[in-house]
């Protein structure tokens, strides 16, 4: 009877150890404009009771590095910025990205609203304000967060509208996100992008405005994928549209503050 309950008490323990493990949210950084209250390490802290806004920001199929050269700027413009890494949690990789949309994608919506629900819960974060940026892969993520109303707003920069390798749309998703309850996205594109092409992608941004999405777009002439890059060797960095991208997410943010 005593090694019994040992055995269940051993069952309990790995039982409970287990869902803790289950309930640790992904990982992420985050970080904080300058503010009102004490200097450390070199930037003034946010005084007690001080508020700003947030962004979520959602890296490429090029990994959680692909977006930490991107942070400080949404720092810089008075922002509070969480950067979740929701590759590292499924062993996603380059190779097996397009998993992330099929069979991690329910994984991932809990994981990034875990991160949001954080977010809403940090005292140094005005809950209303909260926004939400993404780069390719993370575009897609965009969708879902502004598709499910879960930020303000957010702004897709060359985004995944096309989640599949087929020549046809046969993956709903991120179009099958949207209604007419759905926050507003801007989609900011390059009519050269040669991984998500222009054809498939204006088919998506169809399908969302006819589902009810609260839909802007536009689209850079003479721009390719991933634009912001700067030391890629795949991709051409793109300093103008870089800069305008940006700005134009900036706006599009204060645009929709409450």
């Amino acid at each position: 009877m005593e090694k019994f309950c040992k055995i269940i008490m051993g069952l309990m323990v790995c039982l409970i150890f287990s869902n803790n493990a289950r309930a640790e949210p992904i990982f992420h950084e985050i970080h904080y404009p300058q503010g009102s209250g004490e200097l450390q390490f070199g930037v003034r802290a946010l005084a007690v009771g001080e508020e700003v806004p947030a962004v979520i920001v959602l890296h490429s199929s090029g990994g959680f590095g692909s977006v930490e050269h991107l942070i400080q700027r949404y720092v810089d413009d008075g922002f509070a910025v969480y950067a979740p890494d929701f590759f590292s949690r499924h062993g996603i990789t380059q190779k097996t990205k397009m998993e992330t949309f099929s069979s991690y994608r329910e994984n991932i919506e809990k994981e990034l609203t875990e991160i949001v629900a954080l977010m809403k819960n940090d005292p140094k974060i005005v809950k209303k304000n909260i926004f939400a940026v993404g780069f390719s892969n993370g575009g897609f993520w965009v969708a879902y967060l502004t598709g499910s109303s879960q930020v303000n707003a957010g702004v897709s920069h060359y985004g995944v509208w096309k989640a599949n390798f087929g020549r046809q749309i046969t993956n709903p998703y991120p179009m099958k996100y949207f209604s007419k309850s759905s926050s507003p996205i801007l989609a900011l594109h390059g009519e050269e992008d040669g991984t998500q092409r222009m054809e498939f992608v204006e088919e998506a941004w169809d399908e969302v405005k006819y589902l009810g999405g609260r839909l802007e777009t536009y689209v850079y002439p003479d721009a390719d994928h991933a634009w912001d890059q700067k030391y890629s060797r795949k991709w051409e960095y793109n300093e103008e549209v870089d800069k305008d991208s940006h700005k134009r997410t900036i706006e599009f943010f204060r645009k929709h503050m409450k």
